[in-house]
């Protein structure tokens, strides 16, 4: 077998560069965030994190940490 039968093997052409993280990174970290606190706050931020996912790059949902702060307490 020659090398060419595998070209997912070779290296990349690309440029080098800095890895850069995910664009929903931060949705993620508010996911974890949710699960390490008592009482656990997870369907919200992961319902954005995912909002985040299925989104087009430029167009994510705000963070639901920055959002959960601006609310205004509920009155009854």
């Amino acid at each position: 077998m020659s090398s060419n039968n595998f070209p997912f093997n070779q290296h990349s052409n690309s440029p080098n560069k800095a890895p850069e993280s995910h664009r929903c990174n931060d949705h993620l970290e508010d996911v974890l965030k949710g699960i390490s606190t008592w009482p656990m706050d997870v369907a919200a931020p992961f319902h954005t994190f995912l909002e985040c996912l299925k989104s087009t790059p430029g167009e994510e949902p705000p963070l639901y940490s920055t959002t959960k702060k601006t609310e205004a307490p509920k009155k009854d």
